[in-house]
């Protein structure tokens, strides 16, 4: 995972420092683990600073997209579409569950009233992960585990027609803190969940349930 390169890099440096300190015969190994300890500190603290910056950026259009949605009157409810139906992935934001989309709409009409078709996190992650495997928990595992870096390991079942994901190891960017698109969308972790499920299931899904415990987190679609 690339955000525990700075940790790891601390872990060793202050391990080979403390070494060096109980070993005469290994003194020069002090400054060696010093180094290494700032270089990590030095890494860590970039990455932390970089993540800040550009969630920060990136408020804008979170932002715009929210004051869309409560403007439309819309419940912040969305639904993740496969790119079989859309030509890409997608996530709609409607009253209802939609069934079919104009093709390179942004807003249409739907029998509950308007909806609107973002793309999403979920909808970033397909493009850097590439294809996936046709298995539910290899493509979950291939994407957010292996790519992305958000979770240590994966485990997919269904149950009563809902798919639960539970993450161990977790650490992923907060997007969109307080604002309605969030509340729609999800976390970044649900949205790429989600986006990942409707693509391999080649259906429509929805965020039911989310929740967070320390370094374990559970999404539950439907």
């Amino acid at each position: 995972m690339q955000g525990e390169i700075g940790p790891s890099l601390i872990l060793i440096g202050v391990a080979a420092t403390v070494l060096g300190f109980l070993q005469p015969n290994l003194t020069p190994l002090v400054a060696v683990g010093l180094s290494i300890t700032a270089a990590g500190l030095l890494t860590w603290g970039e990455q932390a600073a970089r993540e800040r910056v550009l969630i920060k950026l990136g408020e804008a259009g979170w932002e715009n997209v929210s004051a869309l949605i409560l403007a439309s009157g819309i419940p912040p409810r969305a639904y993740y579409l496969p790119s079989s139906i859309t030509g890409r992935p997608v996530a709609v934001i409607s009253q209802t569950r939609p069934e079919e989309v104009p093709r390179g709409a942004f807003t249409f009409k739907t029998r509950g009233g308007p909806a609107l078709v973002l793309s999403t996190p979920g909808s970033k992650a397909l493009e850097l992960c590439g294809e996936l495997p046709s298995d539910l928990g290899e493509a979950l595992r291939s994407c957010v585990v292996n790519v992305l870096g958000f979770a240590r390991s994966v485990a997919v079942a269904e149950r009563e027609g809902e798919y639960v994901v539970e993450y161990a190891g977790v650490s992923f960017p907060d997007l969109y803190r307080g604002h309605v698109v969030g509340a729609a969308l999800g976390s970044a972790l649900a949205s790429v969940t989600a986006a990942i499920v409707a693509e391999v299931l080649n259906r429509v899904v929805e965020v039911v349930e989310e929740r967070v415990e320390g370094r374990r987190a559970v999404v539950v679609l439907r």
